[in-house]
């Protein structure tokens, strides 16, 4: 075994191009599919970190609208109380808070979240203890248990942090416990995380309102319970709470796993880029294939004499599959390599973007996998090979007759592989094209304003610092006014809700003399609350009435009102003129549209402009944090962001500021998860491409030597080189041809499957088709070229003589 080893190694090296193809190949295909694997399994297989995870589901609340709403504190509490299906029901609301600390001040991520949220998950804290149901009376004293990035980072990873009080809101919190950093809650789509975690403790103002709803819910099954009977039963029981509070007709809940819900949303673009990373595999293969083929033939004459000496077939092609071995260990061990970094890059790029990736890494299971897909390659690429040249008459090879250069059927299997390749390559990169261009007209659909001259950051009050709603007149609006003074601004503005970078605060809007019924049943309303400058801020157009003035305050006699968008025109008041127009705040209160304005894509990029009205900041109370748009005159707004953090604390050293960031950054990051999908798919389809080339440049290289005879006879009979390079050119150009039609009839059904990476694009998309195969025909000619041109350089004498 050392000796074939050692002689595999040593004929290995005497064809070095041949060794750095073949392990480039067998690297590449297994680095990227195992890099893949990884992902889908950290993503799509591996159970969630609770206690019997396959027990726990999501409770969503139902309209007409959607189907994965939130509840209100009464209709969660009613639900919780009365249900036998489930062991727990749980509720968690999103929030943030102002952490004050001796000499600076931070804006943190936090959850209320109610008592019995950790015991249904079965989580464990790191230090300390975690709150329970005690914790959520409303005498309860106040308490939070933080996070270890916060504990660490903040506190210095102090033990003694466990007992001590910190200021959340202006409240003194103790310090119970210290949460994972890995540590997260999946609701829906979304990856709930959090630095600090506060018992939710209802107040009586949110038990009392039945239609402001904010609380995500999960549960955990009762023994013998099932996802249909519970759901039978809650929806049972809420068609009770509904029937006895007719505001909420229209509304219902639905249960469902919260294993599967929890990777809904990446689990198609997942399975697709698994999709293309095997068809780079096969692509790979393919050309090991090839080049296994191709030395083979060259071998024959060596099989040949090793038969002739009486060797039997396991004798003759044990050194082709040692050096097969050679081949497939160095690929793996490179692929390994490959599928370490592609890890660590593809955990880099999706730490934010894909919540669902995080704490991505190898483990022995990838390991063993990219083994096993080693071995299989090499097996399916070099056994049946290695056996078929092996079976050459062995007088035949020695006297240089057909056998010696190849039989027709050799050349046969390696023109299909060529084919194989070319179509798998076409396409992927039919593929890639759509979904580039489909994330193309993603970038530029218009946001209805320049981002380009805009900053953004969020300043965060507290709120014990600004008693009876005074935070507006005595910190925001003074804050904008030193930001004003800044050389270089133009103007300053707040909105409650960042444009591009979230949503979701909205209402039913029932206008004055519209009937009172089903809620769920008029149209929904985006709400945005801002300072009248933030339409100068974004250049938005007036196109009726007046805009927001600094006199619609909460003066006794001040009115509400409102501006609206066209979005809101179009659908409501499409014949109409709806400036005067009123709605219901309540049943006896109204509040009045004084103007409208241009649309902006305030939902971000993947929606057109919502239907959404604007108010007054001075109108609508109980906001401490603010992201505020600064815009320039001129040059780069991330060059000012110091002397705006400056300005906002000069007017109160308290204030948090953060998330500082250019509207034009805010944007990029609305497209991070569409990025990231795009960059990993055009990858692929780049890798793919060079394969293929690679391939096809292989093939015809191996043909042009086994005709190196032939060539030399031509020219020596008056073959001109032009018609020697349209020979050799041709037989390349028929099997791109071939390949490509066959990547064409392939790509038909395949593209079809990505239609919800498409954004607007049709799987069908012509542009596409015919740019990709375009290339794709370009691309395999030039690797044809080359070795057509060695083909005229043939001396006759030379070429008939090395025989």
């Amino acid at each position: 075994m050392f000796l074939e080893l050692r002689n595999a190694v040593r004929a290995l090296l005497r064809a070095p191009l041949f060794l750095f193809a073949a392990v480039s190949c067998i690297a590449l295909g297994v680095g990227a599919t195992a890099a893949i694997s990884s992902a889908i399994d950290r993503a799509l297989l591996q159970p969630l970190p609770f206690r019997n995870p396959d027990r726990l589901v999501t409770v969503y609340r139902t309209t007409p609208h959607f189907d994965t709403g939130p509840f209100a504190a009464p209709n969660y509490a009613d639900l919780g109380r009365m249900s036998g299906q489930l062991e727990e029901l749980v509720a968690v609301a999103t929030a943030s808070a102002l952490l004050t600390l001796p000499d600076d001040a931070m804006r943190l991520a936090t959850l209320r979240a109610t008592g019995n949220v950790f015991r249904a998950l079965g989580a464990q804290p790191l230090l300390g203890r975690v709150f329970g149901t005690e914790d959520d009376a409303p005498e309860a004293p106040p308490v939070v248990v933080v996070g270890e990035e916060l504990w660490r980072e903040r506190f210095g990873a102090d033990p003694a942090l466990i007992g001590r009080a910190i200021t959340l809101d202006g409240l003194s919190r103790t310090v119970i416990g210290i949460l994972p950093r890995d540590f997260r809650l999946p609701h829906g789509g979304r990856v709930l995380r959090a630095e600090a975690w506060v018992p939710m403790q209802f107040s009586a103002n949110e038990l009392g309102q039945r239609r402001s709803n904010f609380l995500m819910a999960m549960g955990r099954l009762a023994p013998g319970a099932t996802v249909e009977s519970a759901n039978a039963e809650l929806v049972r029981l809420f068609e009770g709470i509904v029937e006895a509070n007719p505001q909420l007709r229209g509304e219902q809940v639905r249960v469902v796993p919260l294993q599967a819900e929890s990777v809904r949303s990446v689990r198609t673009p997942l399975l697709l880029l698994f999709g293309a990373v095997v068809l780079v595999l096969l692509i790979a293969a393919t050309n090991v294939a090839s080049l296994l083929l191709a030395r083979g033939v060259q071998r024959q004459r060596e099989l040949a004499i090793r038969a002739a000496l009486g060797g039997g077939r396991w004798t003759v092609v044990r050194p082709v599959l040692t050096e097969t071995a050679v081949i497939m260990g160095l690929g793996l061990v490179f692929g390994l390599v490959l599928a370490w970094v592609g890890v660590r890059t593809i955990g880099t790029l999706a730490a934010e973007r894909i919540p669902q990736l995080a704490g991505l890494g190898i483990d022995g299971r990838v390991i063993a996998f990219g083994v096993v897909l080693a071995i299989v390659v090499g097996a399916l690429c070099a056994v049946v090979p290695a056996w078929r040249g092996a079976a050459v008459d062995p007088q035949d090879a020695l006297r240089g007759g057909r056998g010696a250069l190849g039989s027709r059927a050799q050349h046969r299997a390696l023109g299909t592989l060529v084919v194989v390749e070319v179509a798998l390559s076409l396409m992927l990169l039919i593929g890639a094209g759509l979904v580039l261009q489909g994330f193309a007209g993603l970038l530029r659909n218009d946001p209805g304003f320049d981002p380009t001259p805009i900053l953004t950051v969020r300043a965060t009050a507290s709120a014990a610092d600004y008693p009876d709603n005074t935070v507006v007149p005595r910190f925001l609006e003074p804050a904008l006014a030193e930001i004003r003074r800044i050389p270089g601004v133009r103007e300053a503005a707040a909105i409650s809700l960042l444009p591009y970078e979230t949503w979701g605060w909205n209402f039913n809007v029932r206008y004055e003399g519209h009937p009172a019924d089903d809620p769920t049943q008029r149209p929904l309303i985006e709400n945005r609350v801002v300072t009248p400058e933030f339409f100068e801020v974004t250049g938005q157009r007036l196109l009726a009435g007046r805009l927001l003035r600094d006199s619609d305050d909460l003066r006794a006699g001040a009115p509400a009102v409102v501006v609206a968008n066209e979005a809101l025109v179009r659908r409501d008041f499409p014949n109409e003129d709806p400036i005067g127009k009123r709605f219901h705040r309540t049943d006896t209160i109204f509040a009045t549209i004084v103007g409208v304005v241009s649309d902006i894509r305030n939902t971000g990029p993947l929606q057109e402009p919502q239907p959404e009205i604007y108010w007054h900041f001075r109108q609508s109370g109980g906001w401490t944090a603010f992201p505020i748009v600064v815009r320039v005159e001129r040059g780069d707004p991330a060059a000012i962001a110091g002397a705006v953090r400056a300005a906002i604390r000069g007017v109160d050293p308290k204030v948090a500021v953060t998330h500082v960031r250019t509207m034009s950054e805010v944007i990029g990051a609305s497209l991070g998860r569409q990025r990231f999908y795009v960059t990993l798919l055009g990858v692929f389809a780049g890798v793919a491409v060079v394969l293929a080339v690679s391939g096809i440049y292989g093939v015809m290289s191996y043909a042009v030597a086994q005709r190196t005879r032939e060539l030399g006879i031509r020219t020596a009979l008056g073959s001109t080189w032009a018609r020697t390079l349209r020979l050799v050119t041709m037989q390349g150009a028929v099997l791109v041809g071939v390949g490509i039609a066959l990547g064409l009839a392939g790509g038909a059904a395949a593209t079809r499957l990505l239609a919800s990476m498409l954004y607007g694009v049709s799987p069908l998309d012509a542009a596409t088709w015919a740019m990709a195969t375009a290339a794709l025909a370009a691309v395999g000619v030039l690797g044809t070229l080359l070795p057509a041109w060695r083909a005229t350089r043939v001396d006759p004498l030379v070429a008939m003589r090395a025989e």
